[in-house]
């Protein structure tokens, strides 16, 4: 047999190995033999590197290292869902459409909403060309070279069809989720769900690394009606049982059921074993399963009317509390943790929960030792709800609060009409700690790579000892380098490029970062759009900062409180010296902002319940009108934006007669 030959029945034969494995799941040879055959088919290539092909099953070892992913134009917008969470929201969405299309009679197919990374394949005549992220739903992030690393997405399918756009949801398994976990020694950077390490692996830069993941790929749907015409495709059950027939995997969750009620039916039992799947899903999806109808039941800007999408409420699970701890936060407040004994919830093992403060503790009478209920608050952080107190074991005593500051002793305080606990030493080095975690984190400076162990490392050898020090990163390098940190050389310059593009931040990311009490995202952005410097900011008295909308005498009196202490002042000028940009820097210059519209960098109210979710509201607001989002009804709102169910907040808005308006905005 020629080299070619071989190579030809090498590649043949992993193709099918795959086919098996990813779309079949009924795999015929162990994974020993096929990495063997690997092997070989990439050594025989290296040898004859004419005879290497784009389809190759060599390709899906990566290689390719790119400095950043393009953004790219979707062909076919990629809307994401409305959401449901009752079923008597799914009762009224089947009702509209009957009344929609005039019919008593809609039947459905379920499929399971797996929680990962919606993505879109692009096939040009049968050979996939192109792989973006569904990004803002208009353009989407160019991952082609880690998608073609993930063995459930053909490189090549037999079609007639010249361009054809397939979607799907790129996940990571559970298995795959704790073997990536397993493998990372420090656990501040453990990937916190499943979701999370998928998105981390097909966002990687070196594409061997995202290949080393393991990535999988679900397909569930074709967007293109004229091509679905050409393919004489009239169902959604029709474009499962097409892509099946490309060679895709699709989830075997999937149900046609008749009327609502046997989706409802459906529903529950998926439900009811989720958590013995072989992936992560946070709900179920229900598509009317005639296509044809698909336009007559129409669409908005951000949701198709003909498909929802039902989520489940957050699992809950139950383990014994082995011991409470509290922390200490940057403003001084005191956190009761809980100390758990390990046990699965959500794709992965807790072992700790927060309980709030003291008096959350004692409402629920929650003790040591007792079994405990605890769940996901928002799918991400673990919350204890309660104690099963048929299981409370006999002679346990009620939790005592502490009463000193654990770190450095201080009595702690408790303010007039708050529940909490403070430390009010300024000079504790807990506060001292988190207030730089803080500054450096996400939605503040935004610094990455410089992880919350690193700082507090850094801190207890004295060379990072104030939120200035950061940016004073570049002259500590000998000393850094020399700790017990991880942090080498490359990570050292990865951190100093990350710090030096934190100095260019708007002015909302520096205020929210300085952690003056009270002040959140909201408020941060509010100020820095009113006084647009950071020295007009020092200078405003409360009456000034009264008549801003979000700041109240508490929020007022504490602003002018942070930037009249000496050093908090000296701060500032510091953090000025150092390069800190301390200016507000509009979102309108990037060109999306739409300066023309009535709504542009007006004050919205957000009250009553939507078809989307309401940060999702708030940020299309924020990114298409570069609008205020308020909490509250005051003479300075411009819209109430209104959905079902409005309360209070739209009585008070007709009292002063501001403008309301509905969803209708984003359609």
């Amino acid at each position: 047999m020629t080299n070619i030959e071989r190579i030809n029945a090498l590649k043949k034969k992993l193709k099918q190995w795959e086919y098996e494995y990813y779309a079949l799941d009924a795999p015929t040879v162990s994974d020993r033999e096929y990495d063997l055959t690997l092997q070989e088919l990439i050594s025989l290539e290296k040898a004859n590197p004419q005879y290497i092909t784009d389809d190759s099953p060599s390709k899906r070892v990566g290689g390719v290292i790119v400095d950043s992913f393009k953004k790219v134009l979707h062909e076919i917008p990629m809307l994401s869902l409305s959401n449901q969470f009752s079923y008597d929201d799914l009762r009224k969405f089947d009702n509209d459409i009957r009344k929609e299309i005039h019919t008593d009679h809609v039947t459905y197919n379920v499929e399971p909403k797996i929680d990962g990374l919606s993505i879109s394949l692009i096939y040009d005549h049968g050979k996939l060309i192109t792989a973006l992220t569904r990004g803002d739903g208009q353009y989407g992030e160019d991952i082609t070279i880690n998608a073609k690393t993930i063995r459930s997405i053909p490189l090549n399918i037999k079609t007639s069809v010249a361009r054809l756009e397939i979607r799907g949801e790129v996940y990571l398994s559970f298995k795959e989720f704790e073997r990536i976990n397993a493998e990372i020694d420090d656990e501040e950077k453990q990937f916190a769900n499943p979701r999370n390490a998928a998105a981390g692996s097909l966002r990687q830069l070196d594409s061997s690394l995202a290949a080393q993941r393991k990535l999988e790929m679900i397909a569930y749907y074709i967007p293109n009606e004229a091509i679905l015409n050409e393919l004489k495709i009239t169902t959604q059950s029709g474009v499962i049982q097409q892509l099946k027939k490309f060679g895709f995997k699709t989830a075997a969750e999937i149900k046609k059921c008749d009327d609502i009620e046997e989706v409802i039916q459906h529903i529950n039992s998926i439900g009811q074993r989720r958590d013995k799947l072989l992936y992560p899903i946070d709900g179920m999806v229900i598509k009317e399963d005639n296509i044809k109808l698909y336009d007559t039941l129409g669409r908005t800007s951000k949701f198709p009317k003909w498909a929802t999408a039902y989520k489940f409420p957050p699992e809950i699970a139950t383990t014994k509390l082995l011991g409470i701890e509290a922390t200490v936060g940057r403003t001084g407040r005191i956190t009761y943790v809980a100390n758990l004994e390990p046990v699965k919830l959500g794709g992965s093992v807790i072992s700790s929960a927060t309980l709030h403060n003291g008096d959350y503790i004692k409402d629920n009478d929650i003790r040591i030792n007792d079994i405990v209920k605890i769940f996901k608050a928002g799918e991400i952080i673990p919350k204890v709800i309660g104690p099963v107190l048929e299981k409370r074991p006999p002679h346990t005593d009620n939790f005592k609060l502490i009463t000193h500051c654990p770190i450095c002793h201080s009595l702690l305080e408790k303010q007039q009409n708050e529940v909490d606990q403070y430390c009010t030493n300024t000079s504790c080095s807990a506060r001292i700690v988190q207030s730089i975690v803080h500054f450096a984190s996400k939605k503040a400076m935004n610094i990455e790579d410089l992880s919350d162990k690193n700082i507090k490392k850094l801190f207890d050898v004295k060379i990072i000892n104030n939120i200035q020090d950061i940016y004073r990163w570049e002259n500590n390098k000998d000393k850094i380098i020399s700790q017990d940190l991880k942090i080498k050389e490359k990570t050292f310059n990865n951190i100093l490029q990350n710090i030096n593009i934190s100095k260019k931040n708007s002015l909302e990311k520096l205020i929210f970062g300085l952690g003056i009490r009270h002040i959140g995202e909201t408020t941060a952005k509010v100020l820095a759009k009113t006084f647009r410097n950071i020295d007009s900011l020092m200078k405003a008295k409360v009456e000034e900062l009264l008549n801003i909308n979000d700041v109240g005498e508490t929020v007022a009196v504490s602003i002018v409180d942070y930037f009249n202490n000496h050093f908090n002042q000296q701060l500032i000028r510091d953090l000025k010296s150092l390069g800190v940009n301390t200016e507000y820097v509009s979102t309108a210059s990037s060109g999306s902002i739409d300066t023309n519209s009535p709504y542009f960098q007006k004050t919205f109210v957000i009250t009553g319940t939507f078809s989307m979710p309401r940060h999702e509201i708030k940020k299309y607001l924020e990114t298409k009108y570069d609008a205020n989002v308020s909490e509250s009804v005051s003479k300075s709102t411009d819209y109430l934006l209104a959905g079902s169910d409005a309360g209070s907040k739209l009585e008070k808005a007709q009292k002063l007669s501001i403008k309301i308006i509905t969803e209708e905005i984003w359609k």
